[in-house]
């Protein structure tokens, strides 16, 4: 786990002297070692600077045999990476077997090997997280890729002929054609789900590689294409798995995975809620370690958002040595203060919170930490699961009639049937996934960011148009995976494990028990009426239903108890008409209707909502204007 740049530009424009300023700027991500490296070279009749930078966490190799920028034994091949690569054995034996040699124990060194050997289908053969970018010396051609889920980020940003990238935008805004120029069409993702939808960026000229994708940068070119999934999701080989086939199978492709996945040189841990996820993980951990797992939580000074006595439970039940803490009203206020510094883009789901808090306390004595994120996305957990899979038939209904019966909604009490019956105006099923996971209406976003029109991005329409799967509600949870799973989940967890430079492993994401996952019909998945059957019946094997079997609740923020008086402070000084004016990012009416709707809403719903326009016009001042923490 660590933090990577890169410049690629003509000469006259690259300022390669700025690499070592994008390097530091990623010191949090890797605190024990630190490199650099540049060339020069000709492509097309222009001359051209490469420079790579790293900051490294070691976790596998802590030698200096792992150090980064690395170079094969050529001296061809030139790479920086940020994650683990947990089957690189298998892959160093196996090139090896072909004439490789390797002077150190470090998954990068395997990397090189890999892209000598099979080119760039080298990283279809990963098991693992990554982000990593080579240089290729004798083509003069740049390598980009990011893993199958998304799990590890790269930034790209392109200007003038020159190409800027690394593992977030706080290096890439060190470098001087950085220009902080916001995108409204990003500003429209972030006010609709609380964060920007990749391949979006909220800098103009930027972009975020997407999970599964490759880029290729060669004489002056940059091409993207996707390697993952090779086919669509959902299709299988043979015959449907039955219920108690796909939990047998499930076992084994995560409990893999889970082996896979405490391979480390340094202390390791896991976080653990008491859901079913984190819960199935660490009880699959506790086979495997030979000794006591490690487990932290954390829990709320207020009983309703609490569940620390729930993860007690479980880490009683499977012998944890167990670390917890209860989070206090000023410890929450001022992680929640301290968001615009952490997050390179505006960011406004509220568990970012408790998430920093809980890799603050697990750093302390690991730092490793396997997590659960992940089974809600494949397994079907998600409420709006449920309200799709009840409002999708009714699409059958001729249109004309929907949107008669949809233009009563407003007659109706706020609440689940009023939004029903308003979503019934969809004009299909892709419409109806996008209306369930969406805030807000889009007219609205889009005079709020200034745009004539706004959609969905093609991230989540694209998702769930191309799932081969057995059922709608399927692609919606395809469509999550590739959008809110990478941009909202993976981002707090990269972001709050690397604030304190802890890796964060999530082996649910293992692209094995992914497309697992995805080949499952629904009647398994939800299997005797219950969401996620497969991982209940699996955790079931190790634990006692009593002991994980309650209501979802989630990684909740009690935002009007801990942040009530920040949010009114914050409000008062951030969204006063005249200043979102002066910004000219905002539409200071549209966003005051925003607000309007946030309070008729009532309950958390309006401290969401407002937390959400509050942290943009945070995120701006500290980020864009330059001002200081307030």
């Amino acid at each position: 786990m660590c933090g990577l740049a890169g410049i690629l530009a003509p000469a006259r424009i690259a300022a390669l002297e700025r690499i070592d300023a994008m390097t530091d700027a990623l010191s949090q991500r890797g605190p024990d070692d630190r490199g650099t490296w540049t060339e020069r070279f000709a492509s097309a009749g222009t001359d051209y600077g490469i420079a790579l930078g790293h900051r490294r966490l070691a976790i596998i190799d802590l030698s200096p045999g792992g150090h980064q920028p690395m170079l094969d034994a050529s001296g061809e091949l030139a790479i920086v990476y940020n994650g683990e690569i947990y089957n690189y054995r298998e892959l160093r034996d196996e090139l090896r077997s072909v004439g490789a040699v390797f002077r150190s124990d470090s998954d990068t060194e395997v990397l090189l090997a890999g892209y000598r050997a099979w080119g760039d289908a080298f990283v279809e053969r990963l098991d693992g997280m990554f982000a990593l970018a080579l240089f290729d010396r004798a083509r003069q051609r740049l390598l980009l890729a990011r893993d199958r889920l998304g799990i590890k980020p790269l930034a790209l940003y392109e200007r003038d002929g020159a190409l800027l990238f690394a593992s977030d935008f706080s290096a890439i805004r060190q470098h001087p054609l950085f220009r902080p120029a916001i995108d409204p069409v990003a500003v429209a993702s972030y006010l609709q789900h609380g964060y920007v939808m990749g391949p979006h960026a909220i800098y103009q000229g930027g972009r975020k590689l997407q999970p599964g994708e490759i880029a290729v940068w060669q004489t002056g070119k940059l091409e993207v294409r996707r390697y993952w999934p090779a086919r669509p999701l959902g299709t299988r080989d043979g015959p449907p798995l039955g219920f108690d086939a796909a939990v047998d199978e499930l076992e084994r492709r995560l409990g893999d995975a889970v082996e896979r996945q405490m391979i480390s040189d340094v202390p390791l841990g896991a976080f653990l809620s008491g859901g079913i996820d984190s819960s199935t993980v660490v009880s699959l951990m506790t086979e495997r370690a030979g000794k006591r797992v490690r487990t932290f939580s954390i829990g709320f000074d207020e009983p309703a958002f609490d569940e620390s006595a729930h993860a007690r439970a479980i880490a009683k039940h499977l012998g944890t040595e167990h670390t917890e803490m209860i989070v206090r009203v000023a410890e929450a206020s001022e992680i929640a203060r301290q968001l615009p510094l952490l997050y390179d883009e505006p960011f406004a789901d509220a568990s970012a919170v408790p998430t920093t808090l809980l890799a603050r306390l697990t750093r302390e004595r690991v730092t490793v930490s396997l997590s659960g994120d992940g089974g809600d996305e494949l397994f079907g957990g998600y409420r709006q699961y449920q309200r799709f899979a009840q409002l999708a038939p009714l699409l059958r209904a001729p249109a004309p009639l929907r949107r008669l019966i949809a233009r009563g909604a407003p007659l109706l009490p706020r609440g689940a049937l009023r939004n029903g019956v308003a979503h019934l105006r969809a004009r299909d099923a892709g419409a109806l996934a996008y209306r369930l996971v969406a805030s807000l209406d889009d007219a609205l976003v889009a005079r709020a960011s200034r745009l004539d029109h706004y959609g969905a991005p093609n991230t989540y329409r694209d998702a769930f148009e191309s799932a081969a799967v057995s059922a709608p509600v399927q692609r919606a949870m395809a469509a999550d995976a590739a959008s809110y799973l990478p941009d909202d989940i993976l981002t707090k967890v990269d972001r709050a494990s690397m604030s304190v430079a802890l890796e964060a492993r999530v082996p649910i994401l293992a692209h094995p028990v992914v497309e697992l996952a995805f080949q499952l019909p629904l009647s398994v998945i939800w299997h005797g009426g219950r969401t996620k059957a497969p991982l209940r019946a699996l955790l079931e094997r190790r634990v006692p239903r009593a002991l994980f079997e309650r209501p979802k609740q989630g990684f909740a923020l009690p935002l009007s108890r801990l942040l009530g008086r920040e949010l009114d402070a914050w409000t008062a000084r951030y969204l006063a008409p005249a200043r979102i004016a002066e910004d000219g990012v905002l539409e200071p009416q549209a966003v005051d209707e925003i607000l309007g709707e946030a309070r008729a809403r009532g309950g958390e719903q309006t401290e969401e909502l407002r937390f959400r326009i509050v942290s943009f016009a945070r995120w701006f001042a500290v980020n864009v204007r330059g001002e200081a923490l307030a």
